[in-house]
């Protein structure tokens, strides 16, 4: 058991919800990417807008690898 703020969380349901953090952040990571290499359509339509999305792309890589970390940590425990 995994104490969380407030409550007592089974490791294996921490888990679980790591799991299903990382496949919509992994998503929405892609989503980003492709909006960015499209430029024809909706991508973005100006330097400062790709400057951002591709910011905000890169926190989302930086959180899946923080929160893939942490799913390791507790896999092995």
């Amino acid at each position: 058991m995994r104490l969380l703020p407030g409550k007592l969380v089974p490791m294996d349901e921490e888990i679980e919800r790591l799991d299903a953090d990382l496949a919509r952040l992994r998503k929405e990571a892609t989503e980003l990417r492709e909006q960015i290499g499209d430029q024809d359509t909706e991508g973005p339509t100006d330097s400062a807008e790709l400057s951002m999305m591709l910011s905000n792309v890169e926190q989302l890589e930086s959180l899946i690898e923080t929160l893939e970390a942490r799913r390791e940590k507790l896999s092995d425990n």
